[in-house]
């Protein structure tokens, strides 16, 4: 979702709402004051996406609301969608969401501005909290020191994740007793259970994706692998050093102002060293 703001940014440079429909729990990052947000999130799950997608979609509000769309740029392979939504907005863009190879997603994704004339940025602005979401942020930040380290073990998937005791002799060099803080995501427990015994470690569970990216933008750095909470930490500002395996930066590195990427010489996880990550560790925190 996040990799779909450099088409948000262009789109907003040409017209004064941007609206989107989409899942709510990751849609929700999205929605913000910033040139790289939309203004409002349709929740996919609603019954009236489900009554467009059946094409019985009544008369109400978001029939009202597709009626005053100029345009609608469709990331998706849904027939039903590409057949019903036509019937309700002035002009429709439909574009495979999976990049091809030789393609970064982001830059993919921004595709369709070029046959609406528009231009595509090169540089896409880091997300900034609203003052609701900066308060919430506070609250996990007063715990932590400046410029502390942020980072995150999981991945959703063990192919893209570095061992655990990696990443414990990686802080031993690169934290030592100093306290972090520790990212934990609904499919992280194995991932965190060892790191989280550290002395001094904030562990931050349960936040909404917004306000995590608000604590992850005060981070000196934060480490993590090709996952939603990286593409996060970049979207926010945050140096961001991303380590990746089986899956291909070059399509699906995270977009920010300070990305690093380091990946394993054969694309599995085990066989990246701790050496070759301090020495990205380096590199991130230098620039």
């Amino acid at each position: 979702m996040l990799l779909l703001r450099r088409a948000v940014a262009g789109l907003r440079r040409a017209h004064d709402c941007v609206l989107l429909i989409a899942p709510r729990a990751s849609g929700a990052a999205l929605v913000g004051p910033g040139p790289s947000e939309v203004d409002e999130l349709i929740p996919w799950e609603g019954a009236d996406v489900a009554a467009l997608l059946a094409g019985n979609l009544a008369l109400g509000p978001l029939r009202e609301r597709l009626g005053g769309i100029d345009i609608a740029i469709c990331y998706s392979r849904s027939e039903d969608l590409g057949r019903h939504l036509p019937r309700h907005v002035r002009r429709v863009l439909t574009h495979d969401p999976a990049p091809p190879a030789g393609f970064h997603a982001s830059r993919w994704l921004a595709r369709p501005l070029e046959a609406l004339a528009l231009a595509v940025p090169d540089d896409v602005e880091p997300v900034r909290p609203t003052e609701a979401e900066a308060i919430e942020a506070r609250t996990l930040l007063a715990s932590l020191p400046d410029g502390f380290l942020a980072i995150h073990p999981g991945s959703g998937s063990p192919r893209k994740t570095w061992p655990a005791e990696r990443f414990a002799a990686l802080l031993d060099v690169v934290a030592g007793s100093r306290p972090l803080l520790l990212v934990e995501g609904p499919a992280d427990t194995d991932a965190v259970s060892r790191l989280a015994r550290r002395p001094g470690t904030v562990v931050a569970r349960g936040l909404s994706a917004r306000t995590l990216g608000a604590v992850l933008a005060q981070a000196r750095l934060f480490v993590g692998h090709d996952s939603g909470v990286s593409h996060l930490a970049a979207a926010w500002g945050a140096p961001t050093l991303a380590l990746f395996g089986p899956t291909d930066p070059s399509v699906w590195a995270p977009v920010g102002p300070r990305v690093h990427v380091v990946r394993s010489p054969d694309e599995r996880m085990d066989a990246l060293s701790v050496d070759a990550v301090l020495t990205a560790v380096r590199q991130s925190v230098d620039c």
